[in-house]
């Protein structure tokens, strides 16, 4: 399997997202800029992507948009890892494309769960 894709400009919770995930047996690749995605995305054909929508340069949310508007990309899933959990944000971020949606503080057994149903749907 490819690895999955982190898109995090928060190193720390970079970090606690890929000990989880690798922990559980994933092989993770981790992109620093965001505006490399679309390149990454191609090179590594990722099965899944986990990403902020707080990143530099650039709105998360906007940047799903962007990328399912590829078709090639569109079959994606986007499992977005926030800080963010008010009713509104997780609702936005569903409108316009994630997959699902965890909010900090993060539960590992929960991102765990997530990202095995987002594979497997996949």
């Amino acid at each position: 399997m490819n690895p999955i894709m982190l898109v995090f400009d928060n190193d720390r919770f970079a970090e606690l997202i890929r000990f989880v995930v690798t922990t559980a047996g994933f092989a993770v690749e981790q992109l620093n800029d965001p505006l490399a995605l679309y390149e990454k995305v191609k090179e590594i054909n990722p099965p899944l992507i986990i990403m902020d929508v707080f990143l530099k340069h650039i709105d998360g949310l906007y940047l799903i948009e962007r990328l399912y508007a590829v078709k090639e990309f569109a079959q994606i899933p986007v499992l977005i890892v926030s800080s963010r959990n008010e009713p509104l944000a997780v609702f936005d971020a569903l409108e316009r494309g994630a997959a699902d949606y965890l909010a900090a503080p993060i539960n590992e057994d929960m991102l765990i769960e997530k990202v095995k149903k987002l594979l497997k749907a996949n």
